[in-house]
Parts: structure tokens; sequence; C-alpha cells
């Protein structure tokens, strides 16, 4: 009897450490980018610039139809809650992609074209 509750008692310790847990640490590999579009209410698209990312995680060619203007290997910000104020048009940053973001600020509802594919982003 005293074996069978050591052994629950040592599950239960296990699953209540693992379910405090801080957000993991991310690992992957560091990517740069390029913000190439704000949209009206935080529609973020990305310009991927350099690193090991899948050509299947970015818009190969995507038009902005509100300016016409053609962007290569775009995303647009999936977690836009958690992207940065201080990165202005035009900056380029280092990232790591996420699994995802916490996304819980206000989200306007005014639409802005942006790519279909999105990626949940960590500025580094």
């Amino acid at each position: 009897m005293k074996s069978s509750f050591r052994i629950l008692f040592l599950i239960f310790i296990i699953f209540s450490l693992l379910g405090f847990q801080c957000e993991k640490e991310v690992s992957g590999p560091l990517l740069k980018g390029r913000l190439s579009v704000v949209g009206t209410c935080r529609q973020f698209t990305i310009t991927f610039l350099e690193g090991d990312l899948s050509s299947r995680q970015v818009e190969n060619s995507w038009t902005d139809s509100r300016t016409g203007i053609t962007y290569q290997k775009v995303f647009r910000v999936a977690n836009h809650c958690d992207f940065p104020n201080h990165i202005s048009k035009g900056d380029e940053f280092y990232f790591r992609v996420i699994s995802r973001g916490s996304d819980s600020c206000f989200t306007c509802t005014a639409d802005y074209p942006s790519p279909a594919k999105a990626l949940a982003i960590r500025v580094q």
C-alpha cells in the first residue's frame, strides 16, 4: 500500500511541476526580416530577408491591393499584439518563430490587405 501511495504521490508531483512551467524558451533559428507594410489596425507584413525558414511558411509573391506594390517572401504577423511599437516601416530586425503569441490586446475591425500566410514571432 505504501509503495502505491508513493508512486501516486510522485506522479502528482511530476504533473504539478509540468503544469507550473513558464513559457518554453524560444530556441528556433534566428531570422532576419523587414517591416514592409503597416495596416490600419496593426496588420504587419514582414519581408523575410535571411535565415533558415521554409518557403512554405511565406508568400513567395504578394501584392498589396491598396498600393499596387508587390513584395517577395512575405508573411503577416499572427501575434500582432506582441509586435514591438518601436519598429517602424522599413526597419530590419531579428526574430524567431514561436508556437503562439498572447494576442490579448484590443483589435479593431478595419480591414487592410495582408498575406494569407501568417507566423507568430518574437522579436529579438
